[in-house]
């Protein structure tokens, strides 16, 4: 897999928590700077959960070894169904007519620890898919973008949460669980 890939997939779950952030800073306030610790937190524990995804993933991927390529049709297969899986999952809460999307208490950084705990099973799934699919897999390529976009992404629906901002969450998800 190339690095943009890895960047598309990155943007996708930044979009995600673009969301999140939107909704729990609307219910609960936080100041901007402890905003961007939380999102950076959860933004990180993301990463984690994408490498460890990946290399649990290449550490189980089905090869042979005179031809390490012999499955690599079957391994780009559960990649696929684990993007699928993913996306219908992500995309689900929001398609009734009124969305009933969970919002986190960020009263304290050990609720926002559980928080990307759970919002991190999508996360490592896809990171599981990764260490099927990519052969060559390098830890760099996929922690940093990952990193960098969830914690920008995430800060910017701490500022969409503080100001109200209204946000199309639905067409956001579709669009987030289209690049996965």
């Amino acid at each position: 897999m190339s690095i943009v890939s890895y960047i598309v997939i990155a943007l996708a779950f930044g979009i995600m928590n673009m969301l999140l952030f939107r909704r729990c800073v609307e219910a609960s306030k936080v100041r901007l700077s402890l905003g961007l610790l939380m999102s950076f937190g959860v933004a990180f524990v993301h990463a984690l959960f994408l490498w460890f995804g990946a290399w649990l993933g290449s550490a189980i991927r089905f090869e042979l070894a005179g031809d390490p390529a012999a499955f690599q049709s079957a391994n780009n297969w559960i990649f696929f169904a684990l993007a699928l899986f993913v996306s219908v999952r992500g995309v689900f809460p929001y398609l009734r007519r009124e969305p009933r999307l969970t919002v986190f208490s960020l009263a304290g950084f050990g609720r926002v620890l559980l928080m990307a705990f759970a919002t991190g099973i999508n996360v490592f799934l896809i990171g599981i898919g990764i260490g099927y699919a990519d052969s060559a897999f390098h830890a760099g390529r996929c922690i940093w973008p990952m990193l960098i976009l969830c914690t920008l992404l995430g800060f910017l629906g701490v500022m969409f949460g503080r100001q109200l901002v209204p946000v199309r969450q639905r067409r956001w998800a579709f669009v987030a669980m289209l690049m996965i």
